[in-house]
């Protein structure tokens, strides 16, 4: 398979090709393509990674011109480059829906032989509300939908609602991810330190429950130190932690990241958005056990710890405090956690992606 990605945009606003010798996660995710998400694609089926700024000639000052004057870019721009490829996949963004479908459009035209695999860049929850609150944007997603010969959803619980809105066959197909570099970072139980961390950005819904939840948790067992990040411009409400022992620690790099959540006991994230839920794939890949979430990797990696809006923060921070004082448990719910990691990984992952593209 001649493979590609294509986003409305990228870090170095230009093509990124894989190399066996530098795959996307030993990239720097600033300026060249991110860790996980779609560069992970881009590396398990050896491709290229493509922005379409760089093929509309965004860079160019007439095109710019245009693009402001008539909110669109100009539809002169050349596609025969993608005569290479046998298969792209083209993510969908609400601010540039229309730009990509006009996008696909002429590649369906000019090499109707090419299958198109669209799949949504945003969580679920956050995309979701925004469809049903525009009939424009409504409308946008589906006529992007209908340019494509098959829609990729990467959460399965979502799939009935996105085949509901087109024809097109919808297909769940997770995310794949770099397992066995990110395995390399796993630390046992007696290798951790006394540290519930609380990931993500406090202005997500129901984040901040699991503020909450670590709160009430060090209140029962005060040995533990709460860790939240703090992402350089943006505000986060920590009320919740008013006279808790906490810290914030800066932002890093996917690496560092994986390194330092090695390291702590406990993860709490209560991020409710229907998404993927990378947290968790780190969490499993380092053995450290995520509680609280509702994502596809929550409930396939930490089934017994995930939860709901509607789940009590009682009930929460107990399970929690029993999977902590219990070090057998501990164990168990960690080890199964990692050992269904291979599923993910970029060779699995490809055999999947060339078996679907066989199948349309």
């Amino acid at each position: 398979m001649t493979f590609a990605v294509v986003e409305y945009s990228s870090k170095s606003g230009t093509t990124w090709s894989h190399t066996d010798a530098k795959p996307n996660y030993l990239c720097n995710p600033h300026t060249q393509i991110d860790p996980t998400s779609f560069g992970c694609y881009v590396s398990a089926l050896k491709g290229d990674h493509i922005p379409l700024t760089e093929i509309v000639g965004a860079k160019k000052l007439t095109n710019r011109i245009s693009r402001k004057l008539f909110g669109s870019w100009p539809n002169n721009y050349s596609v025969n480059d993608f005569n290479k490829y046998d298969t792209l996949m083209v993510i969908y963004e609400v601010a540039n829906g229309p730009a990509l479908t006009q996008f696909m459009e002429r590649i369906n035209q000019s090499f109707p032989a090419i299958k198109i695999l669209g799949v949504p860049t945003q969580p679920h929850g956050l995309l979701k509300p925004q469809l049903e609150a525009s009939p424009k944007i409504h409308q946008e997603i589906q006529q992007f939908m209908s340019q494509c010969d098959a829609f990729l959803t990467i959460v399965r619980s979502t799939t009935e609602y996105w085949q509901n809105l087109s024809s097109v066959p919808v297909h769940y197909l997770p995310q794949p991810y770099p397992v066995e570099f990110a395995t390399t970072q796993f630390k046992p139980l007696d290798n951790k330190k006394d540290i519930i961390y609380v990931p993500g950005v406090t202005d997500r819904p129901a984040i901040s429950k699991g503020l909450i939840i670590a709160r009430e948790i060090q209140k029962k067992l005060p040995q533990y130190k709460i860790h939240v990040t703090n992402i350089e411009g943006i505000k986060s409400d920590l009320s919740a932690l008013d006279s808790a022992d906490y810290d914030s620690i800066d932002f890093m790099p996917w690496q560092e990241h994986l390194k330092y959540l090695s390291t702590v006991k406990i993860v709490i994230n209560t991020d409710y958005t229907e998404t993927r839920g990378r947290v968790q794939m780190d969490c499993a890949a380092v053995g450290t056990p995520s509680v609280g979430a509702d994502s596809d990797a929550q409930l396939d990696l930490y089934p017994s710890l995930s939860s709901t809006p509607a789940t009590k923060i009682e009930d929460i921070v107990n399970s929690t405090i029993s999977l902590l004082s219990k070090p057998d448990h501990y164990g168990k719910v960690t080890n199964f956690a990692t050992s269904k990691l291979p599923f993910y990984n970029y060779s699995a992952s490809a055999i999947r992606l060339n078996e679907l593209i066989e199948s349309i």
